[in-house]
C-alpha cells in the first residue's frame, strides 16, 4: 500500500522558555504574579484575557490549576511541573492547609513555591458557597483569621484571596447563599482587612451574584452547572485585572511596575509566540515510505518504545497557544503512554498523526479500542481514520479522506473505550471523496484536541491503541 502524507494549513512548534521569577520593584524587571486555582478560575484567565492584559501592562503572570495540569507560565505554556497541592483542595480548609506548611527552602511544598512570587493571588471553587449552617460559616472565619496571620509574616508579599463564587439555584438554598454574600462582605470587610496592607480581596462572588446570592441568569452555562460562562468571563477579566493591577501599584509603588512600552520576559515570549504563528508550514509534515509504520495485529501501539513518537507529525490551527505531543512515562498498567498538553482558545484545535500501513488484520476488524484518562472530565478528543482516496482533491489531507468521531475524556481513572468503524462519519469539513469507511484502506490517523466554542486546556493520556477483531 502506499504511504500517504497528510498537508496542513499551519504547523507550529511551541518551545519551553524558562523564565525565571524576579524580585518585585527590580528596575525594568516586571512584578511576578501566581494566581492558584481549578477550572473557574482557568475560564476566567482564558476567556478574560487575563494573562494578556497583565502582561501588556508589565506584569509576569503565572498559573497553577489542578495538580494534572500544574504550572503555567507567563507564555501560557504548562511546565510539566506540579506543586503537589494537598488532596487538589482549594476549599478553605485546603487554603488552611497550604498556609500552615512549614516554609522551607529550596521549595519543598505548596506555600513554599507560593512564596516565590511578589503577588500570590488564590480562590477556592463555587461548591465553597454551598454555605450549609452557621456552624461551617463559623469554621470559614477561623480559616481565614488563620491564614491572615500567615499572610501578616510574609508582609513583603501582596495576598489577593478571592470571595467564593456563587452556585446556580440548583446547587444550593436560598439560606445557603444568604451565607455565601455574607462570607464575600465578612472577607471585604475592614473587619477583616484594616491593619493588614499586604491582603487585598478580590470580591468575585459580588461581580457575579445576583441579590438573591445565586449565579446571574445571564451568567450561566446552564440550570445545573455554576461555572461562570463566556460572558461572565468576559465581563468580569477586565474587572479583575484592573483590581490587581491597581493593588500591585498600592503595594509596591509604581515605580516598581515595568511600563508597558518595556516589555517585560513574557512579553517577549509572546512575541515569539506571535511570530511562530506566522510562519509557513513545511510543505509536507508527513513521513515517506522509509519511515512508514506496519500496523498489524491486535495490539497496534503500546507507548513503550521512548522513540515511537519520532514518526509522528503534529500541527495547530487558529487559536492555540500551546500543545505538545509527547510520551508519559506512566501508561495503563505499562510504564509509557501518549500524552496531549494543550490550550486551545475558541475555534481553536490542534492534534497529532501518524501514517502507517494496514496489514490483513485490518479487514477482519469491526473497531478500534484503547484506554485513556484526562486531567478534566469533558475535554474534547476527535479521533480520525483517513482512508486512501485518489478522488479526495482537499489539499490539507492529500489524496485521503478522514472519518472521525468526537468523545469526550472521562477524568483522571483510566478508562476502556471502544470505537466501532459505524461510530465514524466522514469529516464534515472535508467535501468530496468516498462516503465509506473501509478499513483496509486507513493510511493515517490522527488525535485533534479543542473545542469551536470555548477554550480549553489541559492534558489527555491515550495508551495501548488496539483493533477490535471480529469474534
Amino acid at each position: 500500500m502506499a504511504i500517504w502524507r497528510i498537508t496542513f494549513v499551519s504547523v507550529l512548534i511551541l518551545s519551553m522558555l524558562l523564565i525565571s521569577v524576579p524580585a518585585a520593584g527590580a528596575q525594568g524587571e516586571p512584578i511576578s504574579i501566581l494566581f492558584m486555582h481549578h477550572s473557574t478560575g482557568g475560564g476566567l484567565i482564558w476567556e478574560g484575557g487575563v494573562r494578556e492584559s497583565l502582561a501588556g501592562s508589565g506584569y509576569e503572570f503565572w498559573d497553577h490549576g489542578y495538580n494534572d495540569e500544574g504550572l503555567v507560565d507567563p507564555s501560557g505554556n504548562y511546565t510539566g511541573t506540579n506543586w503537589n497541592v494537598p488532596g487538589d483542595n482549594t476549599d478553605p480548609d485546603g487554603w488552611y492547609a497550604i498556609f500552615n506548611q512549614p516554609v522551607t527552602s529550596p521549595p519543598s511544598n505548596t506555600f513554599s513555591h507560593m512564596l516565590e512570587y511578589d503577588v500570590i493571588i488564590f480562590k477556592s471553587c463555587f461548591p465553597s458557597s454551598n454555605i450549609y449552617d452557621e456552624g461551617m460559616y463559623q469554621q470559614y472565619q477561623q480559616y481565614f483569621l488563620s491564614i491572615r496571620d500567615v499572610m501578616d509574616q510574609h508582609s513583603d508579599k501582596l495576598f489577593i484571596p478571592f470571595t467564593t463564587p456563587p452556585l446556580v439555584p440548583n446547587e444550593t438554598t436560598p439560606e445557603n447563599a444568604a451565607r455565601a454574600r455574607r462570607w464575600a462582605e465578612y472577607l471585604t470587610s475592614d473587619e477583616y482587612l484594616a491593619g493588614h496592607p499586604n491582603i487585598a480581596v478580590f470580591d468575585f462572588f459580588s461581580e457575579l451574584a445576583d441579590e438573591t446570592g445565586y449565579l446571574r441568569a445571564e451568567y450561566r452555562m446552564d440550570e445545573w452547572d455554576s461555572h461562570p460562562n463566556t460572558l461572565a468571563n468576559q465581563t468580569v477579566g477586565p474587572v479583575f485585572v484592573e483590581f490587581v493591577d491597581s493593588a500591585a501599584r498600592d503595594f509596591y509603588g509604581d515605580g516598581a511596575v515595568a511600563a508597558p512600552g518595556e516589555p517585560s520576559d513574557a512579553a517577549e515570549v509572546e512575541d515569539e509566540l506571535d511570530a511562530a504563528e506566522g510562519d509557513e508550514a513545511p510543505a509536507d509534515v508527513g513521513y515517506d515510505g522509509e519511515m512508514a509504520l506496519v500496523w498489524d495485529g491486535e495490539l497496534l501501539e503500546d507507548f513503550e518504545d521512548p522513540s515511537v513518537l519520532d514518526q509522528w507529525w503534529d500541527y495547530t490551527n487558529a487559536d492555540v497557544p500551546a500543545f505538545d505531543c509527547g510520551l508519559s512515562e506512566v501508561g495503563y498498567e505499562s510504564s509509557g503512554a501518549i500524552q496531549l498538553t494543550y490550550q486551545t482558545g475558541p475555534d481553536g484545535s490542534a492534534g497529532c498523526g501518524v501514517n502507517f500501513e494496514t496489514g490483513d488484520s485490518w479487514a477482519d476488524a469491526v473497531g478500534f479500542r484503547f484506554a485513556w484518562r484526562s486531567s478534566e472530565p469533558g475535554m474534547i478528543l476527535r479521533v480520525a481514520l483517513a482512508v486512501e482516496d485518489p478522488s479526495q482533491a482537499n489539499p490539507d489531507v492529500e489524496g485521503a479522506t478522514p472519518f472521525e468521531i468526537e468523545l469526550q475524556a472521562p477524568g483522571e481513572t483510566w478508562t476502556q473505550v471502544v470505537i466501532r468503524w459505524e461510530d465514524l462519519e466522514k469529516a464534515q469539513w472535508v467535501d468530496g471523496g468516498v462516503e465509506v469507511f473501509d478499513p483496509a484502506r486507513v493510511v493515517w490517523m490522527a488525535l485533534d484536541v479543542g473545542h469551536w466554542e470555548m477554550p480549553q486546556q489541559g492534558i489527555i493520556w491515550l495508551d495501548d491503541f488496539q483493533l477490535v477483531l471480529a469474534e
